[in-house]
Formats: C-alpha cells, structure tokens, sequence
C-alpha cells in the first residue's frame, strides 16, 4: 500500500523530495524489515525507553493477536520514505472498537509507552503528518487514539502539531542509577525516614519468615515467574475491584504466556521466596541497558511489611549490580515505588477522529463517558465492584 504524501525536503542535488508512506499489513512482510527496523530504534530519536517499539515485542504482538482475534485487529505499520530510503516506522494497528475501526499503537493496550522511530528527529513532526494524511486519504480508520505518548517527546510534538487532541492519562515512575557508583550510594541519596522505615520493615519481616530472593534469566525459570506473576495479580484485580485496558482484553494471557519461548525478547524475573510460597514478584524486559518492570505481584498475607516496596529495592540492587542503569517502573506513580524514585513522566492520550462516524463515537465516548466511568467507579462499593470487574477481565 503506498502513497505520497506532502512532506518535502531537501535531498543533498537541492531538489525537494516528497515523503512516502507505506503500510504493511501482512504479518509475513515484518521479519524482512527486522535488521532496519531495529537499526532505527537504536537511534533514540523520540524517547529513551524503546522496548515497546523494538522488532521483537511487536512481532510478537502482532502474531498473536492476528492469529487470535482477526475480526477486531488489523496489521497497519506505518513506513516513512524519502526516495529509494526508509527513513521512519511508526508501528501501528487498526482496531475494532465500539463499530469503528480505530488506528492505535501496535501493541494497544499492552504496550506502555507509545513512540515512533526514525534516523532523525527533525523527520518525525513532517513524517507523522504524512502518515496521518495518508490514513485519511485511504480511510484506513474512523478515528486515531495513541495511548501512553511521553510528554515532550518528538512524537507528543507531532500529534500536537498535527491537531490531536490530548488529555493526560498517567505519571510513569524511572529509577536513574547512572550518577551512583554502587547501590549503597543510591541508598545514601534516599530520605532518611524512608530508609528507617525500610530497614523496620525488613527487620520484622525477617522475624517472622525466612526469605530467599531469586533472580530468573532462564526460559523454563522465566516461564514459571511470568505465568505465576500473571495468575497473582490476576487474583489480586479481582479481590481488589481493579480493571486495566490488557486485562479486559482476550488476548493478553496468551500474549504473556509465550513470552518466554520468543528467543527475541530478553526476560527477567525476580521473585522473593519463603518456604511456604512466594512473598512477592515482578518480571519485565531488558533493551538497550534498561529494565522494564512489566507485571508484578505480591502475596497479601504480607501486606503488613509492604512486600512490594521492600522487594522493589533488592530488584534495583541486583539491576546494577547486572550494569543495568535505568528501570521503567511504568505506571501508574504507586507509593512504594515513589519510595524509592521521584523521577516521573507524564503520558498522555491522543484523539483524532478521521471520519464523521469516528467523531460521533469517538468525542462522548473516549471524552466524556471514558473520563465519567473513571471517576464514578472509585465511588462504587468494592462489593458490588468486584463481580463487575470479574466479567470485565475475561483473560
């Protein structure tokens, strides 16, 4: 599928060059894109945290869903062209949503931060344009909405300047160890009453259960991390009335549970262990130097002692210790991991309807009734929330 599009500049005779858009729709024609592909991600040019736009996640992604659920998804990755030269990818998808079909990230709604990839920053405002233009021009979709775009990135510049509406969604949380030399010097930059507070909580801890950390990088390790972690949490959303975009879909326990046979996607786990089961556990992503603390749990019957703050911090101490820097602790900003960083990003989402059936269904849905359910449902008793949130998340 191509198309030009107006987006000009100029190539190194003087001339302008047109920017081209093409799609790729068929999940075959990714693999062949895998070496450029990553080679564009590796350039950074929209935002340093990138798992969410690499090759692997995404293929893996996409693979699943088409082979799952068809109907509702639809392969649509945006490619940028100057000339004969790839120049951009911006991975996207169409997806069926309340009779529209809307364009969305790729990976929607299991990604965490949405972003673009090209060889030059300057090129993301004039090439997300012209991929909006031509997703207009062949009305590929009713509407757009990308969830999770990074506050004062390229990409947040660029649906801004295009004329996206956007509300902010969520605040993600991001540990910096570059500065510290060791983790004990990052501990010594911690509060003083929140170190006090952590090392009473050990102590007792300590008094009542024998524990063990382990860390995971095996696949048949890994395979029991994620597919125990998942189960947990799953447990906990339910006992708790607590809902989220993956869980409510279909297609998000499988798309976890062949995480770990995908020899493209590097996994961690960390689990915190007694004799009698686990305490608490997390497991994520490592891509270019950065851990990405995707699912996480913990065992209620240590709630008292916070056992997901306290194993947060043996998490950050075994990253470093690995010489990874950064970690994504993703969203939403939960207090125990502000306990241990204060360094957080705004996301937001961006609307566009792209037809007149998407701006009837996509402004009192996504813009009022969205934002209205929110807020009532913190009203509504956990008792008559919990079996609600029971169908809600049918994975």
């Amino acid at each position: 599928m191509n198309d030009a599009a107006g987006s000009l500049r100029d190539d190194e005779d003087g001339a302008a060059v047109p920017l081209r858009v093409e799609f790729i729709t068929k999940l075959g024609q990714l693999p062949l894109l895998k070496e450029q592909w990553e080679a564009l991600n590796r350039h950074l040019s929209d935002h340093e945290a990138p798992f969410f736009q690499s090759h692997g996640w995404n293929f893996h992604v996409a693979k699943v869903r088409l082979e799952r659920s068809s109907e509702r998804y639809r392969l649509c990755v945006a490619t940028v062209w100057r000339g004969h030269r790839m120049i951009g990818i911006w991975p996207l998808s169409v997806q069926r949503r309340w009779g529209v079909w809307i364009a969305k990230s790729l990976d929607d709604p299991f990604g965490q931060f949405a972003g673009v990839l090209f060889e030059n920053k300057a090129d993301i405002v004039p090439g997300v344009a012209a991929v909006l233009r031509t997703l207009r021009a062949r009305k590929s979709a009713d509407a757009l909405q990308i969830d999770s775009v990074v506050n004062a990135t390229s990409l947040h510049e660029a649906l801004m300047s295009a004329g996206a509406r956007n509300r902010v969604s969520n605040t993600a949380v991001y540990v910096d160890l570059r500065q510290c030399r060791s983790f004990d010097e990052f501990m010594g930059a911690i509060n003083k009453k929140t170190r006090k507070n952590l090392r009473n909580l050990w102590n007792r801890l300590r008094r009542v259960v024998e524990i063990e950390h382990v860390i995971s990088d095996q696949r048949i390790q890994l395979r029991n991390v994620i597919e125990d972690t998942f189960e947990a949490r799953l447990a906990w959303i339910h006992e708790y009335g607590r809902t989220s975009p993956a869980f409510r879909d279909q297609d998000f326990r499988p798309i976890v549970r062949g995480l770990s046979g995908s020899g493209a996607i590097e996994l961690l786990g960390f689990s915190l262990v007694s004799k009698d089961g686990f305490v608490s556990s997390q497991w994520g992503f490592t891509y270019l130097g950065r851990y990405y603390a995707y699912l996480s749990a913990k065992n209620s019957r240590y709630d008292e002692f916070s056992p997901g703050r306290l194993h947060l911090g043996m998490v950050i101490e075994a990253c470093k210790a690995r010489g990874i820097e950064v970690l994504e602790l993703m969203p939403p900003a939960a207090d125990y991991k502000l306990s241990w960083s204060d360094r957080t990003k705004r996301l937001d989402v961006f609307v566009m309807p792209m037809s007149v059936r998407g701006y009837l269904v996509l402004n009192p849905l996504v813009d009022k009734i969205g934002f209205a359910t929110r807020s009532v449902s913190r009203l509504i008793p956990q008792s008559i929330r919990r079996p609600l949130v029971r169908l809600l998340n049918r994975s």
